[in-house]
């Protein structure tokens, strides 16, 4: 048989099966729409009938699409243009971009398959079957490929105009008065910020290994972070991207409150981009207008944050003495004597203090914290006191050394327990 004689035998072996799978149709397109249903786990929760109907009409698609790329040689353009047009619908709807593409393998699985049954036994016919179960691969590629780019574009849309729409809102819940405050509520409700679910405003900062100062521009990953946390879809969920800091609004109890969230981000931050996620924690409230007062606290508490303690929950967590030091002004800090500030640089002093002072100013438990002998301990206070001046055995003094410790681990930035610094950007709150 010459080879033109061949390449006809092959096409009339190819139409025989294409012409017995379009003859079964109907039954190949139950068989999609059934374990599409089945199988898709984020088509759960969807209406079971409007499912089911909805899964016929692609699986007919599916069929005509693959039947016209396996008699023209490629997927014919309206179809890719309607795949393109029912991602974006279904984007929209907020369905997930893995159980749409889930949903197109199931359909190139059982296509194959029905094609492998309406091949004959001679090596002719399973030849042919074989090619155009390639086809269904090219054609699954392009139609996935269309159906990626379709949703990501509007996912990409959608999610920019939430994120600059919630920057907006927190912007106008910090600075505008009460009466202009309350009009917002219903702009809250269509942004994720429900102002009758008891809430907690976050606002954090990315530190990476080896750096003192949080990342600025702050990562858009550091909010995708906190956002796949909360319990909610990525676009639902209020965590707005500034220059400089993450403002969130998450769940004040049940199964995803804010710390366990944050906990869970900070992990994922850890491992993907070896950075360190610090957060301040306000107060959870309920309403619009309590907002800007859980916002300040989470913006206070963001600032005694540390290595040793990423999360901070304001106000319980901010004793007051750590506060009027931490925000004490920069007269504050040239006060401290210069022997001071020497004698303060060395770990051993700097530790030895604050045993004391966590002691109560007992010799016994100090000496046991610092497994030094009582009588070296006081020998240690003692040479303390002749350097500088301030005898830590006495309240007075030692509130003053200790004071001093505080604005100089805030001044320096150094150390595990030196604070995260306040981002610069934060808008002016007014005051009512």
């Amino acid at each position: 048989m010459g080879e033109l004689a061949q390449q006809i035998d092959a096409r009339f072996i190819t139409e025989q099966i294409l012409s017995r799978f379009e003859a079964r149709a109907d039954e190949i397109v139950e068989e999609i729409a059934a374990c599409t249903v089945a199988e898709v786990d984020g088509f759960r929760g969807v209406d079971g009938s409007w499912l089911e109907a909805e899964m016929r009409i692609i699986a007919t698609c599916h069929l005509q699409t693959f039947l016209g790329a396996a008699r023209t040689g490629a997927p014919p353009s309206k179809a890719l243009s309607e795949a393109r047009e029912r991602t974006v619908q279904r984007a929209r709807e907020m369905l997930p971009l893995a159980a749409l593409v889930h949903s197109s393998l199931i359909a190139q699985r059982v296509i194959s398959a029905s094609i492998a049954r309406e091949a004959e036994s001679n090596v002719a016919s399973r030849d042919a079957a074989l090619a155009l179960t390639a086809i269904t691969f090219d054609y699954n590629i392009a139609v996935t490929a269309a159906m990626a780019q379709a949703y990501l574009e509007v996912v990409h849309g959608d999610l920019s105009e939430l994120a600059s729409a919630r920057r907006e809102l927190v912007d106008a819940l910090l600075i505008s008065d009460p009466a202009r405050r309350s009009t917002l509520g219903q702009r809250a409700m269509g942004l994720g910020f429900d102002p009758q679910r008891p809430v907690a405003a976050v606002v954090a900062v990315v530190v990476f290994d080896g750096e003192q100062e949080p990342r600025q521009p702050t990562p858009r990953w550091a909010s995708q972070a906190i956002a796949r946390c909360s319990g909610r879809p990525e676009r639902s969920a209020f965590v707005v991207n500034r220059e400089r800091d993450v403002v969130a609004v998450l769940d004040g109890g049940g199964s995803h409150p804010a710390g366990v969230v944050l906990e869970r981000a900070a992990q994922t931050i850890r491992q993907v981009h070896s950075a360190e996620l610090r957060a301040g924690v306000g107060t959870p409230f309920s309403g619009i207008d309590a907002f800007r007062d859980s916002y300040r606290e989470a913006l206070r508490a963001l600032r005694h944050t540390s290595v040793a303690r990423p999360f901070v929950f304001g106000p319980d967590d901010v004793p007051l003495f750590d506060e009027l030091t931490t925000s004490a002004p920069e007269d504050a800090y040239n006060l401290i004597p210069e022997a001071t500030r020497q004698l303060l640089a060395a770990d051993s002093i700097r530790e030895t203090i604050e045993a004391f002072f966590a002691a109560d100013l007992q010799v016994s438990v100090a000496a046991r914290a610092l497994t030094l002998h009582p009588n070296s301990l006081r020998y240690r206070l003692s040479r303390i006191a002749e350097l500088t001046g301030r005898d830590p055995r006495r309240l007075a003094d030692l509130l003053e050394l200790i004071t001093a410790l505080r604005l100089l681990a805030d001044g320096d930035g150094d150390g595990d327990g030196a604070r995260s610094p306040v981002p610069a950007n934060q808008p002016m709150v007014a005051s009512d």
